[in-house]
């Protein structure tokens, strides 16, 4: 009696065994089907998919000490000076000949941003003696793509904002 059991332990694992495989060999055909199974124009179409997809890579032009005035527009329409700041600032561009394009127009870019931010209001709405660096940031782009054109400012972003008491 004790060999019927042993043997029908075996039975049941063997069973589990030939499941496993059955499995396995399922799972590994379906794999190799779709791995090799498709066809070239779907392939091509992911390949040039993933190609357009690739950024170029991104290049850093800094614009340190940007001294800048900020102003607020009180209730009754009169600009005030809120402070006295310095901005160091970083513009990330698409490939290198768009980082040379931007160092080469450095002074133009810089005089737009001093422009742009001293006729805009910048500052946190629960803070007014705080500089809001997301809308900072929004501004900057939108006058960077306005001067340079459309694709060549990946982004802009403000590294340090010191304000100089008055």
């Amino acid at each position: 009696m004790a060999e019927k059991e042993v043997e029908n332990e075996g039975g049941s694992g063997k069973v589990f065994l030939v499941l496993g495989l059955l499995l396995g060999l399922g799972l590994g055909g379906g794999g190799v089907y779709f791995y090799f199974g498709q066809d070239d124009t779907a392939v091509e179409g992911e390949q040039g998919a993933a190609k357009k997809v690739v950024k170029e890579e991104t290049f850093p032009v800094e614009f340190k000490r940007l001294a800048v005035q900020i102003f607020r527009t009180s209730r009754s329409g009169r600009r005030r000076l809120v402070g006295n700041y310095f901005i160091d600032l970083q513009v990330n561009v698409f490939g290198e000949d768009n980082q040379i394009t931007v160092i080469r127009s450095r002074a133009q870019i810089q005089h737009a941003f001093l422009a742009v931010i001293s006729r805009s209001e910048l500052m946190r709405e629960d803070s007014p003696t705080e500089l809001d660096h997301d809308k900072t940031v929004a501004v900057l782009k939108k006058r960077a793509d306005e001067l340079l054109g459309a694709g060549i400012v990946e982004s802009v972003t403000i590294m340090q904002s010191m304000v100089i008491s008055n």
